[in-house]
């Protein structure tokens, strides 16, 4: 029985592909994958092909509406380079019956390292006089799988950790601490946002509960508050922010431009190693969707 492969397999530029990852793709579609640069007009030469696509990889950038996806009647199957799915129409793709794979995890451990690196060097480079994170008090909110790993960092460092989500939970005995949302504000030395992507899960009322000499480090899929509470808060406060690529991509200038607001241009989770994981996650479920 012949192996199973997919007509056209297709790119987004979100992807990002390696050429690892071209090569891998080959043998699980009949034509060459089509890697895009931007999504090609109908009438275009690559439009002809990209029309036939019935298997799309995508990124976190890439938005994939009713509008998208309806130009491309063979889909049925939507591989996505992101945890997120919240850019791509999962109503309009069940409708359709277009199978939707995220990724999970793949860029835990670089996000994590990212905002221990931040941490420390606020500790060390903060002030007048190197000083250290032991004693201090972290927040976190949003408790998931890269919330966690810095909580068990950050308590091995000596800091005191709250987190808050909005359902309470109950921890074991020296893990972090869930607490209502203002004493976790509050009561914050240093601030790490793991919350939802594109959603604002703080008001300008609430930042300013935080104290203003307190570090935020910020590396969620969009900002985690409106741009213009931002640009409030932070204007009247000495406190610094950190924001990676993620939070920052959709931010203007006038956001950028407030000081204290230190924007590092790299995405937290991207890293040599998240990058093979990433792809090797990509082709795992394509494959699985073959055989499915």
């Amino acid at each position: 029985m012949p192996t199973p492969v997919f007509r056209q397999v297709s790119l987004l530029p979100g992807v990002w592909p390696s050429p690892g990852l071209l090569d891998a793709l080959r043998p699980l579609s009949e034509s060459p994958p089509l890697h895009l640069t931007q999504w090609p007009s109908p009438d275009s030469e690559t439009g002809e092909s990209f029309v036939r696509t019935d298997a799309l990889l995508a990124g976190w950038k890439d938005h994939l509406d009713a509008g998208h996806l309806s130009q491309l009647p063979a889909l049925r199957y939507v591989g996505l380079r992101a945890t997120s799915t919240d850019r791509v129409d999962l109503d309009h793709a069940r409708r359709q019956g277009i199978a939707v794979s995220p990724i999970y995890g793949y860029g835990d451990i670089g996000t994590v390292e990212f905002v221990i690196e931040r941490l420390l060097a606020h500790a060390r480079h903060g002030g007048e006089t190197p000083g250290e994170l032991a004693g201090r008090r972290l927040g976190l909110i949003g408790y998931g799988p890269v919330a966690r790993r810095v909580s068990t960092v950050a308590a091995a460092l000596g800091m005191r950790v709250l987190f808050h989500t909005p359902t309470p939970r109950t921890t074991a005995e020296g893990e972090a601490r869930w607490a209502p949302l203002a004493e976790v504000l509050g009561s914050a030395d240093c601030l790490s946002f793991h919350s939802p992507a594109y959603r604002h899960v703080v008001t300008l009322q609430d930042l300013r509960l935080i104290p203003g000499d307190a570090f935020v480090v910020v590396t969620t899929l969009g900002l985690p508050m409106a741009e213009s509470d931002l640009h409030t808060w932070q204007s009247g406060r000495a406190g610094r922010v950190a924001l990676d690529s993620c939070a920052a991509h959709a931010a203007g200038d006038a956001v950028r431009k407030v000081p204290g607001i230190d924007v590092h241009d790299l995405y937290a989770a991207r890293t040599t190693e998240s990058m093979k994981r990433a792809e090797t996650q990509l082709v795992e479920n394509l494959m699985a969707a073959l055989h499915a």
